[in-house]
């Protein structure tokens, strides 16, 4: 997904719902796949292991949105970017990259775009084998919560909890919340407000928007946020350009 004004869609549990996601191969006949994360360059579809996708890297792939509020649906090309299985080797995720997305972005008509909720900011996760953990300050009870982070912008972030823990939770609760990363040299103290909360069996996944009414201090926490989304994406950036040469040993395209 180069150029990386990647315009986000959030993809929610009512987005899972209304928008049936398929991948049909240039022979071939479409395959339904669930949807992780989709962007204005590519998205992030998983199978399970028994459905595995009959493709290798570099391949042409078209993904079709289809959806009741769509009328006609949505197909666009594009090519495999990189395949990765889960820890237990039993569902598959597969990164896509649309081919140039000022051809089709005229085709993403407003109600799909309507049902992603357009972002403005890039979000990054931490390195896979990096744990951040975080405390979060419940509301005013004075009970605090241990979580791990799971991807975070200049706007907010996302955090995994124990579902026991997010019961303390509600949506609109204002909390403090505190981590330290990586690029900091002080640990970050933020005004958050709770924005969703999806339990997923004993983990909860929660959504967390940075508040601050104070300009000063929100200014200089997202100097330190940006720092760190930055070099998220110089070293995602160097990570796919090593894929990229390695893809272009394997497959050259002469």
């Amino acid at each position: 997904m180069s150029d990386e004004r990647r315009q986000h869609y959030r993809v929610s549990l009512a987005t899972e719902r209304e928008v049936r996601v398929s991948v049909c191969l240039e022979r071939g006949q479409p395959q339904q796949v669930g949807l992780i994360d989709v962007s204005a360059g590519g998205v992030a579809i998983g199978v399970t292991a028994a459905d595995a996708l009959d493709v290798r890297a570099s391949q042409k792939v078209f993904v079709h949105f289809d959806s009741e509020r769509l009328g006609q649906p949505l197909r666009i090309a594009g090519h495999m970017r990189h395949t990765k299985y889960s820890d237990d080797g039993q569902s598959i995720m597969y990164g896509i990259a649309f081919d140039p997305w000022s051809e089709s972005r005229l085709d993403l008509t407003p109600k799909l775009r309507a049902l992603f909720n357009e972002r403005e900011a890039v979000r990054v996760e931490p390195v896979e084998e990096e744990s951040i953990d975080v405390l979060l300050e419940v509301g005013e009870t004075g009970r605090s919560i241990t979580g791990v982070l799971r991807d975070i912008s200049v706007f907010g972030l996302g955090l995994w909890f124990s579902a026991d823990d997010a019961q303390h939770l509600c949506d609109e609760m204002k909390c403090k919340l505190n981590l330290n990363l990586p690029t900091s040299r002080e640990e970050l103290s933020v005004d958050v407000e709770a924005r969703h909360i999806l339990t997923i069996g004993d983990r909860a996944r929660v959504g967390l928007r940075f508040c601050n009414e104070d300009a000063k201090v929100r200014r200089a926490q997202q100097r330190d946020i940006t720092q760190y989304v930055m070099t998220r994406q110089i070293e995602i950036a160097r990570v796919d350009a090593e894929r990229r040469r390695a893809m272009g040993s394997l497959y050259p395209s002469r």
